[in-house]
């Protein structure tokens, strides 16, 4: 006969089981747990961030280079031909860079696609050349300015936030310097400068992030060539705007993401089975 001690219950939870934790005891949980973090693990943390926020720094300096092209074409400094056979150059570099198995197939499909580049961009190029003659030019940098700052800010840095539109910041950044490019003297001009806007806002950005992911030393690297450029071509044209630029770069590169390290103490993250499922698509590229 069974004791009364042992009752028949096929499934019963106690309620001591669970623990209902309000926002205090969260807030005091993670205070432990942050105040246990050495201070050489917070160090390691900042400097990681740091080399991750090259992409920023890299994204900004692209900017303000694309800016420096356009003034010198404006200022007649440069030819536009000089300018396309650095642009092929480039092109064709990166292509091998990112397509390290280049074959017939895949080599015929690239340059149909630049032919069609360059028959449409010959034939849209006199009508983007005129395309803004009624409007002021104070209005074109104003506009071109604001597009630029909405490009950085939707830019596709590496996190996975709703924030992100890859295609609304190719958009307004392609849309600037069409802006831009409208002002110029020659419809090759023009040509010249959108064509440097898809090499710089296309093609470099994806094969920077290629370049990231197969040596993280060559994109430091990379890094350092852009601010060096900024600087010396931005000292050729203002005093003020390199200076203002380095301080910028400092803040970006060092200040933000002491922010960002000093802050993460606040932070109160629970993760856990009611979060919503993310589904992770691996995708292949059929030409590799």
């Amino acid at each position: 006969m069974l004791s009364s001690q042992y009752p028949k219950v096929l499934y019963d939870v106690s309620l001591h089981d669970f623990k209902i934790f309000d926002d205090d005891h969260i807030y005091q949980m993670n205070s432990k747990i942050n105040s246990s973090i050495s201070s050489s693990l917070y160090r390691h943390i900042y400097w990681s961030t740091v080399a991750e926020s090259g992409l920023i720094t890299q994204q900004v300096s692209l900017v303000i280079l694309f800016i420096i092209l356009f003034i010198h074409l404006d200022n007649d400094n440069l030819h536009p031909t000089n300018i396309l056979i650095i642009n092929a150059l480039i092109g064709i570099i990166g292509l091998f860079l990112y397509r390290r198995h280049i074959n017939i197939k895949l080599l015929q499909e690239n340059l149909k696609t630049l032919l069609i580049f360059l028959l449409f961009g010959s034939m849209v190029s006199p009508v983007v050349f005129t395309l803004t003659k009624t409007i002021s030019t104070d209005t074109i940098y104003a506009m071109s300015t604001l597009m630029m700052l909405t490009h950085l800010i939707f830019y596709d840095y590496g996190a996975e936030t709703a924030m992100v539109q890859k295609a609304l910041s190719f958009s307004v950044a392609l849309f600037s310097s069409v802006c831009l490019a409208s002002r110029l003297s020659t419809s090759f001009h023009t040509f010249c400068l959108v064509t440097s806007a898809v090499l710089v806002f296309a093609l470099w950005s994806e094969l920077r992030k290629y370049i990231k992911k197969s040596s993280f030393r060559i994109f430091s690297l990379l890094t350092i060539v852009h601010i060096i450029g900024c600087v010396i071509f931005l000292s050729r044209l203002s005093l003020l705007c390199t200076i203002l630029y380095i301080l910028a770069i400092i803040f970006l590169t060092f200040l933000c993401p002491l922010w960002l390290v000093s802050l993460q103490k606040f932070k109160i993250s629970i993760r856990g089975a009611w979060e919503e499922a993310v589904i992770v698509e691996h995708r292949k590229d059929k030409h590799d």
